[in-house]
């Protein structure tokens, strides 16, 4: 009888990234009220305002919203590509708060993509029915030029994520509710052959 293999070990490339999670979840000691407070004391985060001029604005704008609220990553960029915004949704939890934080696509971002899209399909659409396929063909090359390279600012993307995760880290685990490790494999018998 053979005894259980361990699982192989997970290797990365050097200098590969790890993905961003779409959702991370802390229990804190502070209360809802003071979870937003404790991102407002860093010195990188402020709160959203119309603009702060140029070269002054903040790393991070927190904007309020119904449940907690949002985290924007370079709110004075003004270029086109992609933003990222994080959503902290904060709830009461005995003794603290519950806190979930889910990363994604600034809205404005999204609302770009789709309007090309649909302005080069709309375009492509009308071309057709009025000159034919290939001039169709020709004038939606511009569209998916643009649309191309919108989608490959990933590197953008990536950064402001990594950002955004490195700031909710290093504000909410100072005050996170401390676990205890489970022990490891506490169902798996050793035995000597």
């Amino acid at each position: 009888m053979s005894s259980p293999s361990s699982p192989e070990p997970v290797t990365r490339r050097p200098g590969a990234l790890a993905r961003v999670p779409a959702a991370l979840e802390f229990t804190v000691t502070a209360d809802p009220a003071d979870v937003e407070r404790q991102f407002l004391a860093a010195p990188e985060v402020a709160r959203l305002q119309a603009h702060t001029g140029h070269g002054e604005d903040p790393g991070f704008a927190l904007e309020r919203s119904p449940h907690g609220f949002y985290l924007t990553a370079d709110p004075g960029a003004w270029r086109p590509g992609t933003r990222a915004i994080c959503e902290v949704v904060v709830g009461p939890r005995d003794g603290g708060a519950h806190v979930v934080v889910r990363f994604r696509l600034h809205p404005l971002t999204r609302t770009a993509f789709a309007f090309i899209i649909a302005l080069g399909l709309a375009m492509a659409g009308f071309q057709l029915a009025i000159a034919g396929p290939v001039v169709a063909a020709t004038l939606l090359v511009p569209f998916l030029i643009v649309v191309g390279l919108l989608a490959a600012d990933r590197s953008s993307l990536r950064r402001q994520q990594r950002a955004l995760r490195m700031l909710v880290e290093a504000t909410l685990t100072p005050i996170a509710v401390p676990h205890e490790r489970a022990p490891a494999a506490p169902f798996r018998r050793v035995t000597s052959d």
